[in-house]
């Protein structure tokens, strides 16, 4: 009789990652439990707990693969654009994308930035760095090539056009139906505008 081959930890630890990527998806953020990923991974409790210590945790790991697809995505956008300051306008548009066809990812990175959030995985913590690297090498080409202002701080520029793409995304989610029926402006007006706005003010 043929014993069942022992499952390795990696193993094991994608199988539980792959129930809680399928939980966020199903119920989102808000709604999201360590015990809804017990029961769609159907491994017991006590061995769950040996991977991942709590919410947050698990939660941090998921974050770095949406960090992780959310990187690729500024990447392919910008590998498309000629110049820097149009790198930085497609990555406005590549955000606005992204949060249309990854919703819960992107309620999820949200939902990591908040100050209470525990947040130690170093995983996420590099997956972060590295988009943020990725942002602020594209502005210093940029201001090396003459194309953005010399006086701006690279990682200034990166946060404040971070956290500025992040607002302007979740108004137009939230008011798209108010912009379209009273105003009479799309999503996509919305976006180009404002894409349109920071990179005028940037440009050298």
């Amino acid at each position: 009789m043929k014993t069942r081959k022992r499952e390795t930890p990696e193993l094991r630890k994608n199988q539980i990652i792959a129930a809680a990527d399928l939980v966020l998806l199903d119920v989102g953020i808000e709604r999201f439990t360590v015990d809804q990923v017990i029961e769609k991974a159907g491994i017991a409790k006590g061995t769950v707990y040996n991977y991942y210590k709590s919410k947050d945790e698990m939660l941090a790991e998921l974050g770095g693969k949406a960090l992780r697809s959310l990187h690729e995505t500024f990447t392919t956008a910008t590998n498309q654009a000629p110049k820097h300051v149009d790198k930085i306008k497609a990555i406005c548009y590549a955000h606005y994308d992204y949060t249309n066809k990854y919703p819960a990812y992107s309620e999820l990175i949200s939902y990591m930035e908040r100050p209470e959030f525990d947040l130690h995985i170093q995983g996420y913590i590099n997956i972060s760095y590295a988009i943020t690297d990725y942002v602020v090498n594209i502005v210093r080409e940029g201001q090396e090539a003459g194309e953005i202002k010399k006086d701006i701080d690279p990682h200034m520029l990166t946060y404040i056009a971070w956290a500025t793409n992040v607002g302007v995304v979740q108004f137009v989610e939230s008011k798209k139906n108010m912009l379209k029926n009273h105003h009479e402006i799309s999503t996509k007006q919305m976006v180009e505008t404002f894409a349109d706005m920071i990179t005028e003010g940037i440009r050298a």
